[in-house]
């Protein structure tokens, strides 16, 4: 009668190659983590509309309607190598907040950034937020009156991402948007 004698699998050498797999993973996951924001600071145009975090955004005092029919895309940049843009989607957008100079309106939707690359393709990234128009009264006070925001590391603190073309974006009221918010 033969005796079975157990089988001991020998891990020495998978064990090194487990080592070299979660390094190989951990650079993976690094260069993904590095990609994103350097996909994210390309995508979304902080530097172009001069951007500083709003920390003072309080609650807002008064009822504003901010409603888009059909989803805007706006271009950003003088470079046609590497153009620029957000899509502004299509919803009823809710009155979240308001400072001393913006309204801001919260998307319904995340707002898509994107870049495209003189080499034919095109980058995106999805963030929250939405569009902080700036009061009647700040207009001329102001360099960029109408930008899209997303949310700060705190609750209270938007940051404005993209400055829309005021005259354009003005020139597509009652087809492509509609609100009261500069009827105060």
């Amino acid at each position: 009668m033969k005796e079975s004698v157990p089988i001991s699998p020998d891990f020495s050498g998978y064990r090194g190659r487990l080592r070299s797999f979660r390094g190989r993973r951990f650079a993976l996951v690094l260069s993904l983590v590095v990609a994103t924001a350097a996909l994210f600071a390309a995508c979304s145009p902080v530097d172009s509309a001069g951007t500083i975090p709003r920390s003072n955004v309080r609650a807002p005092r008064a009822a504003h309607s901010l409603t888009v029919m059909n989803t805007m895309l706006f271009e950003v940049g003088d470079n046609p190598l590497e153009k620029k843009s957000v899509r502004i989607p299509v919803g009823e957008y809710i009155f979240e907040g308001e400072d001393d100079i913006f309204l801001y309106f919260r998307s319904p939707q995340e707002m898509e950034y994107l870049v495209y690359h003189k080499e034919g393709y095109a980058e995106g990234a999805f963030q929250l937020g939405g569009l902080a128009l700036a009061r009647r009264e700040q207009w001329d006070k102001v360099e960029y009156p109408a930008c899209t925001y997303i949310d700060g590391e705190e609750q209270t603190q938007k940051r404005l991402t993209c400055p829309l073309e005021v005259t354009y974006f003005m020139n597509k009221r009652g087809t492509d948007w509609e609100s009261d918010f500069d009827r105060e």
